[in-house]
Parts: C-alpha cells; structure tokens; sequence
C-alpha cells in the first residue's frame, strides 16, 4: 500500500503512524517497500520507498482485521489517501472513506484470492 500526503514529510510521518498501528494487528509483517533503490548518486532513499508498505497476512480473519484498522485510519481525516495493490496487480485507492458500501469495497477486496479459483481457508 502507498500512502499519500501533500508533501514527503507529511506522507513519511502518515506511513510511520499507519505502520505503527498495523503492527498491533496480528498480521505477518509490515516493512517499507525496500525493492525501491536510490538513484546512483543520491544521498537517500527513493521518497516513495518510504511512503510504501508491503503487508504480509497469512489467514483470511486477519484480512478483516486489516480492512478495519485501513478503514478506521483512512476516516480520521478526509483528505487521507491510500492506494492498495494485492500481489496480483489489482489496485484500489480509498480516500477518506465515509460510507457502509466503501467500507464493503475495501473488505471485498482485501479478501478476494490471487487466483479465483483458490477457495481454501474460505467458508
């Protein structure tokens, strides 16, 4: 997932408090996206290796678990802003959600299989 701000410092410290409360979850892992390199000669990481989490979950009732807390994140302010890309290359962009039906979208997708035919672990 990517977190977005208005500036870098601002999208840096949403990243860091979001990491922060997703490792309270019983989730797997939580790490910077550190696939991004810096650019030959820079002095730092690429801006968006910082503003990127990669969240690893293992079971489906962690999934809900995590569209919760993205969920109850996302609506302290409205103009927060989250893109989530699943392993498979889907994305979805929550932006301050405020309805029922947002929230259902973010669960739907959290929960959807890399492979649609991939019903194990599902009731």
């Amino acid at each position: 997932m990517h977190v977005h701000g208005a500036d870098e410092a601002e999208a840096d410290g949403l990243t860091r408090q979001l990491r922060s409360e997703l490792l309270e979850l019983e989730v797997d892992s939580v790490d910077f996206d550190d696939k991004r390199t810096p650019p030959e000669h820079s002095k730092g990481l690429d801006p968006g290796a910082v503003t990127t989490l990669v969240v690893a979950v293992s079971s489906s009732p962690v999934l809900v678990e995590l569209a919760r807390a993205l969920r109850d994140w996302i609506t302290r302010a409205t103009d927060r802003r989250i893109t989530l890309t699943a392993p498979d290359g889907r994305t979805l962009e929550i932006t301050g959600a405020r309805t029922r039906a947002d929230h259902r979208v973010i669960e739907t997708f959290l929960d959807q299989p890399e492979d649609p035919d991939d019903t194990e672990d599902r009731p």
